[in-house]
Parts: structure tokens; sequence; C-alpha cells
């Protein structure tokens, strides 16, 4: 359900490529009671957030940073600590920022560009929606069960107003992209890889892309994702290899898994120590991943505290949808770029996706997800020894 995104899905190269390395835009402004402080200017790129420039603030709060041209719409970010303002550039524009520190993610001026007054709007009726979905799970005169209903419903309307209002208004507008790669508690809000009406949405700023932008390469991640969509609710997924007898891979210590995080950093299995783990093999390209990932989310907000972590192991072929996707997860997400083709897929026996396995503290398998009638129960159990 962004990097979701105001975290956003975000251009493969470090820096945006450039028309001519003379042309430059601008963006200059003030941040207020922000003495100081350092400001950073960021590019939102496919690869992640890189750094552009940056600037100690002094009384004034005033700033002003110069950047190459985009050769195509990228996306920017003003960012004190965790204070963003998200930017929107496509020319040699100037824009101009105003804000107060520590309200400028929310509480700011933006001149030079309609995209970014539109962005901005997107970024403030995000952050109402959060507010208004941890009011409702946070209510104790609810239910579980209501509290859920709840959140469901606000967020089915919230995606309404946005196909409405930002997607098929203009699709092929920054803002439409910005609008698609929104993210709430940590996963996408939408999912164009496995909700079929999302799917369409996600098409037709994918279209409207291809048309004025041919040659981005946000384009070609516009259109791998629309591709693989249109793939995924025309039919089923099918089971990557063949069933087996999952008590084949019961109680044995575990086989070890080093593979990188979405900041490159290797990740191994048995680097985590004395803890419960959730090995999860999965795609966040299948349907209904994000409904799964919300469910992991409950049982991981639920048992952290008690010595429990999830090990996530993607398969996912576009690297850049499963960094968006996992961005704000709080456990531990990996990739393996080789797929289908993962050896450590045939290690653990893994026929179909998803498959999990639960480890104890002592680092041995204890059982696989066919074996387990009550994950959260199972999660109790361990954790309680």
């Amino acid at each position: 359900m962004k990097k979701m995104i105001c975290a956003l899905a975000a251009a493969a190269a470090l820096l945006p490529a450039c028309h001519d390395k003379g042309e430059q835009f601008e963006v200059n402004g003030r941040i207020g009671d922000a003495a100081d402080k350092m400001l950073y200017f960021e590019a939102a790129t496919l690869n992640g957030i890189e750094a552009v420039d940056s600037a100690r603030l002094d009384e004034e709060g005033g700033f002003s940073f110069r950047a190459p041209r985009p050769a195509n719409p990228e996306f920017y970010r003003l960012r004190i600590d965790g204070q963003i303002v998200n930017l929107s550039v496509d020319s040699t524009e100037t824009i101009s920022v105003e804000a107060t520190f520590p309200t400028m993610g929310t509480d700011y001026r933006v001149e030079g560009s309609d995209n970014c007054r539109v962005i901005k709007e997107i970024s403030n009726k995000l952050t109402a929606l959060q507010q208004e979905i941890q009011d409702i799970m946070t209510d104790k005169t609810l239910t579980l069960g209501e509290q859920q209903r709840l959140a469901y419903e606000r967020v089915a309307r919230y995606k309404e107003e946005m196909k409405r209002d930002y997607i098929l208004k203009n699709p092929a507008a920054p803002s439409a992209y910005f609008a698609l790669f929104q993210t709430i508690g940590g996963g996408l809000l939408f999912d164009p890889v496995g909700n079929p009406d999302d799917v369409r949405y996600a098409g037709a700023v994918a279209t409207a892309w291809e048309a004025l932008y041919p040659d981005a390469q946000r384009t070609e991640n516009l259109r791998n994702i629309a591709l693989q969509g249109r793939k995924n609710t025309k039919r089923p997924v099918p089971a990557a290899l063949e069933d087996i007898d999952p008590e084949k891979v019961t109680a044995a210590g575990i086989i070890e898994i080093e593979l990188p995080d979405i900041d490159g950093r290797s990740r191994k299995l048995s680097g985590i120590k004395d803890k419960v783990v959730l090995l999860d093999f999965t795609a966040y390209s299948l349907p209904q991943s994000q409904e799964r990932i919300m469910q992991m989310r409950q049982l991981y907000n639920k048992y952290a505290a008690r010595g429990f972590e999830i090990y996530q192991v993607s398969i996912d072929p576009d690297e850049h949808y499963w960094k968006t996707a996992c961005e704000h997860l709080p456990w531990i997400c990996v990739r393996d770029s080789e797929g289908e083709a993962s050896g450590y897929l045939g290690s653990y026996m893994v026929r179909r996706l998803p498959t999990y396995f639960l480890i104890d503290r002592n680092g041995d398998l204890v059982a696989r997800d066919e074996q387990i009638k009550d994950l959260d129960a199972a999660v109790e159990s361990l954790c309680a020894q």
C-alpha cells in the first residue's frame, strides 16, 4: 500500500540526466526557526535518495541550490531531520519555498511550479490520512475488526480521490506519478501489480509517460510495472515449482542466506542472534502481497519487543519496485537478483510463493508454513521460551 510516498518510487542515475550541463534549475527560499540546522537537497531516484547539495542555515534561514536541468520530470526534496518538502522539476524553472521549522513538511508555501503545488496538496492529504488511520487504530472503543474495517474504508475513499482528482485528471503530470507511488504504513497505497483496478490506473500513467517521455528510465519502469500488473491480473500466479512433502524440512539447522538489503548492505540470516525469526520467501509483485504485508506488520508490532524478527527474501524481477514496496518496512528485507533461479529457493525446497519458516532462538528451523495452523500462536510460543 513508499514509498507507498511521500516516500516515492523515484530515478536510476545518481543524478538525473541532463540536456545540457549549462542549463540549470534553482530551488531557493527561507526556512525560519532553523538556525544552525543542516538543510539537505536530495534527488529521489530509482535507486533511492541521493545527496545533491546541503547548507547550514543561519538566523535568516535563506538558501539557494542549483542543479543540472533534468531531461525528463524528476523528483527532489528538501530535508531537515525528518521534515521533508517534496518537489518536482522538469525544466529550468526557479522554485521558491518558504517554511518554518519544525513544521516545514506540511506547512510551507511553494512558488514557481504548479506541479510542486499539486504535490504539496497530495502530501498534506496523505499526512491527514495517516493521522486518521492512527486515530482509528488507537481507539480503544473499537474492536480490532472494527478498526481494520474503518481503516480499509478510509484508505479506499482516499484512493478514489487520488484516482479521480490527481491521476486521471492528468496522467502525464509528475503529480500523477507521485500520487501513484504514495506509501502508507510501510507499503504502497496503490497495488499496481496485483489489484485489477489499480493496474488500470498504473497503465494510464505508463501510457501517458510513454507518449511524452519514451526514453526516460521512469517510463521504462512504469512500462515494466504495468506489464507485470496485466499479467498478474489476467490469470492466477502459478506455483514456482512442484509441491513437496513439508515433513522433509522439520527441525533442522538453518542454511545460511546472505543477500543485500535496499541500502546495498550484505545481511546474513545467521547474523540474527537470540531471536525468533520468521524467514519469508516472497515477491512484492504477487497479487494480494500488500494485504499479507499488513498482516506481517501486525505480527511484527506485537512481538518485536519480545525478540521477534523477520528476514524477508524477495525474488522480485524489478529492483526498483522491490525497493519502493519495502522501503519503510521495519524488518530485514533482502533481494535475490537471480529471481526464480535463486539457489536459496532450492536449498530451502521452496516450491511456491510466498513460503515462510519459523526459526527458534537457537537458530534451528522449527517448521514451515504448511505445518503451522496458527502463526500468531506459534510465534507466541517460541517467544515465551
